[in-house]
């Protein structure tokens, strides 16, 4: 038997090794923003200015810049983990990574995105604006907070300005703080600002208006929930979003990957702007390992998560509060193998300021002008609820609605899906 030459087989080999070390060779080389050289003619973006973040780029972001045009993603922007930076933009186009720390080393510094409106009624790639557009990018945000929502250890007064709560680790002077309301009436939901910590004792900003349940009566667990809402990374719409609801939104498209932990989220959703939410998957497919958790997102104006085509995704140990329709959305009715898990909902509206025109009236009672109302985004906003739940094939468990103007689990289990877009 011959035994067949081996060197050909080395020849081949070695042209593939070389291959590979030349593929590593041409890696991106990180660059700071504030370096002149990491820009076409060597200066930094002044106001205004479109940036791209080219494919060959891995950028640190180490300063504040002044507020850009615009800010396209096609490599890496990373944020200096050293420094409080703020970043402020129309919008940003996310084909790269955008990313603040990762799951096992969360970003220590603060981070501020926010949102400008400059150049109002832009559709930039069919995804609107004001917003973080990931197209087959990925969105990678890790905060620094864990703890997110525990309850009272015992009554909090109205007129008192401390309370007790179960569990404030982790929790400082300057957070802030919202009690969900123990009453009939979901508004009595109050915003605090922690002032001084002492164990579990928290002294607040101002007195309480209302009381807040915290006891245990006859075995049914009565005591009123406790969510925070400050972190250490935000994004957020500037201030003029709050006259006309039209705030900011993260949108991943197929093919797009989001890990969003301990992120805050405020001034957010566009008011009757379908596709336009806080957070949304839209027909990504698989998401499996994707998730937001850890995270507050409140004082929005179009719901909290929606999850839209989309499988596999994980929201879990979020609080929102003040939210402006369905909160944690399933849309389609298509999802399935999504885990809502620990999440607190405070205080969903049907609108920002009008009163709730419920849709779900009993049988032979008049029709609901609600249904036709050109005030909320679809018909059954009008009895918002804090968990809409379209599939039973996803799990929830250990979720909290504490206070919903209309409904706080509403199972709507249609026999063909139901989404828009």
């Amino acid at each position: 038997m011959t035994q067949k030459p081996r060197i050909p087989f080395l020849a081949l080999a070695m042209p593939a090794c070389l291959l590979l070390g030349a593929y590593s060779s041409v890696q991106a080389q990180q660059s700071l923003w504030s370096d002149p050289a990491t820009w076409p003619g060597g200066e930094l973006p002044a106001a205004g200015t479109a940036v791209v973040i080219d494919s060959d780029m891995d950028v640190i972001l180490d300063v504040s810049p002044p507020t850009l045009r615009s800010l396209t993603i096609d490599g890496k922007l990373s944020f200096a983990s050293d420094k409080d930076i703020e970043l402020s933009t129309d919008w940003i186009m996310l084909h790269g990574e955008l990313r603040a720390g990762s799951e096992a080393a969360p970003h220590t510094g603060n981070v501020t995105i926010t949102l400008v409106d400059n150049v109002p009624g832009e559709n930039v790639n069919a995804m609107g604006d004001r917003g973080i557009m990931i197209m087959g990018g990925t969105l990678s945000l890790h905060g620094d907070r864990t703890h997110t929502w525990t309850k009272l250890a015992a009554i909090a007064e109205a007129g008192s300005n401390s309370i007790e709560v179960l569990d404030a680790s982790g929790w400082q002077a300057g957070d802030e703080i919202v009690l969900a309301s123990t009453d009939f009436d979901s508004k009595q939901a109050e915003k605090r600002t922690i002032t001084a910590i002492s164990g579990n004792k928290l002294t607040l900003d101002r007195d309480l208006e209302y009381m807040h349940f915290g006891e245990i009566t006859f075995g049914v667990d009565q005591r009123g929930e406790v969510g925070l809402l400050t972190r250490n990374i935000k994004v957020q719409a500037s201030a003029d979003a709050d006259q006309s609801y039209f705030g900011g939104h993260i949108m991943a498209m197929p093919g797009s990957e989001m890990f969003v932990s301990g992120v805050e989220l405020t001034r957010m959703g566009q008011h009757l702007q379908l596709a336009r939410y806080p957070i949304h998957w839209h027909l990504v497919g698989d998401a499996q390992g994707q998730y937001i958790q850890n995270s507050a997102i409140h004082n929005t104006y179009s719901r909290c998560v929606t999850v839209h085509g989309t499988d596999n995704a994980r929201i879990e140990n979020n609080v929102t509060f003040n939210n402006v329709g369905h909160c944690f959305f399933l849309e389609d009715g298509i999802e399935t193998g999504n885990q809502f898990i620990s999440n607190l909902g405070i205080m969903t509206k049907c609108h920002p300021t009008l009163p709730c025109d419920p849709t779900n009236l009993a049988p032979g009672r008049p029709a609901s002008s609600g249904q036709e109302s050109d005030q909320i985004l679809i018909p059954s906003d009008n009895t918002a609820s804090t968990f809409w739940i379209t599939n039973p094939d996803n799990i929830y468990r250990d979720n909290v609605a504490a206070g919903s103007e209309q409904i706080g689990f509403w199972f709507a289990l249609s026999i063909h899906p139901t989404g828009e877009f």
